[in-house]
């Protein structure tokens, strides 16, 4: 063991000195590389001062060289550009001079020509203003004769047809005064086959909801049972049994209450009297807001809750003025449905209000929506 430590020591002194060594070595090599560099920039340096100064001397030279050439070339180059501008104005000149004469000699051409053809244009003028007139009369006589015969036949055919078209008009009164009461008819009976199919609708959905809820308080049961059995798995302990939960009660669905005027269905429109070809504006309906309701719209509970303010004068009781229900009402009635954004714009009400009364009309089955259009139940129904 002691050898393995002597050997051990010896072996780390050698390393020691080969360390102390190399660095040494390496000393001397970074001085000597420094020495050297040193060295070839300095004589760099020389070298290039050296080119500087010989590069300025030949460019002072070449230069000079140059400025003497350029003053020898400078009076050759002034003669020439001088003979050069003398005879361009001389040929300027007389270019001019050419072009002026002939401008001269084709002015008096162009307005020998313009006069000529000025002449002939007013003689054809002339000419077509007589031929236009002739014309004119002509047609103005023409015109005359066809109006008094058109208005012959007129009268004439004025005459036969109007026995036949006041009959006809009579008959198609009649007609259409039945066909309306036949649409009344038919929207009656399509009302109530449409109210007992939304019954009987609702009343499956119902049933449908009850059986959800059973099974939901079933699987509730199911997963408690099993939680139970999960932690008497994992704890351990005497297994608990969970208690019977009782099934979810569904809340009942209350529908506001409409009064019998309401569950009704509404008359027909009122229709135009016999003679409504002779006042036309009288069969028009009314705005919305002024128009008596078709039907009696729904019962107003939001008024009864609002508490009465104590007066102390006994006053005269003022008419009540209709709620936004019945306006919306009585403007789809009349308007025979209308989008949502028709119905704030006609009336002046916000997004909320017309939101809330058209909710309140479509739950008292007064009002349906089809293709974001808003009906009047039997106008849907048709």
């Amino acid at each position: 063991m002691t050898a393995l430590y002597d050997q051990w020591q010896a072996e780390r002194q050698l390393r020691q000195s080969e360390v102390v060594n190399r660095r040494d070595q390496v000393s001397t090599d970074l001085e000597r590389w420094q020495a050297n560099r040193l060295a070839q920039a300095v004589q760099l340096r020389q070298d290039l001062n050296d080119l500087m100064v010989d590069l300025r001397t030949n460019t002072t030279l070449r230069l000079a060289q140059i400025t003497e050439d350029r003053e020898a070339q400078i009076l050759p180059r002034q003669q020439i550009r001088q003979d050069y501008v003398q005879q361009l104005q001389a040929n300027t000149e007389e270019l001019l001079t050419n072009y002026q004469a002939e401008r001269k000699i084709s002015a008096v051409e162009v307005r020998q020509q313009l006069e000529y053809d000025c002449q002939v244009m007013q003689a054809t003028v002339s000419e077509l203003r007589l031929g236009i007139a002739q014309e004119l009369r002509q047609i103005q006589q023409q015109v005359a004769a066809d109006r008094a015969g058109y208005r012959q036949d007129q009268a004439m055919v004025r005459a036969e047809l109007l026995p036949q078209l006041i009959a006809y008009v009579e008959d198609l009164q009649v007609q259409v005064q039945a066909t309306l009461r036949n649409l009344a008819d038919v929207r009656q009976e399509a009302a109530i086959v449409n109210q007992e199919q939304r019954r009987s609708d609702r009343q499956v959905l119902t049933d449908t909801v009850a059986v959800m809820f059973n099974e939901l308080a079933d699987f509730r049961q199911q997963l408690q049972i099993q939680r139970a059995q999960l932690s008497h798995m994992v704890w351990g302990g005497a297994a608990v049994t969970p208690a019977v939960a009782k099934p979810p009660t569904r809340p009942v669905a209350t529908r506001p209450v409409a009064s019998a005027h309401s569950v009704a269905e509404p008359k027909p429109a009122a229709k135009p009297a016999a003679k409504a070809k002779a006042s036309p504006a009288k069969s028009a309906p009314a705005p919305a807001a002024k128009a008596k309701p078709a039907k009696v719209p729904p019962v107003r509970a939001a008024a009864a809750a609002r508490p009465a303010p104590v007066a102390t004068i006994i006053a005269p009781a003022a008419p009540e003025p209709p709620s936004l229900e019945e306006v919306v009402y009585n403007y789809l009635h009349l308007s025979q449905g209308a989008r949502l954004s028709e119905i704030e714009t006609e009336l002046g009400i916000n997004r909320f209000q017309a939101v809330d009364a058209l909710r309140s009309l479509i739950q008292k089955d007064l009002v349906v929506k089809q293709d974001r259009s808003y009906l009047v139940q039997e106008e849907a129904i048709l």
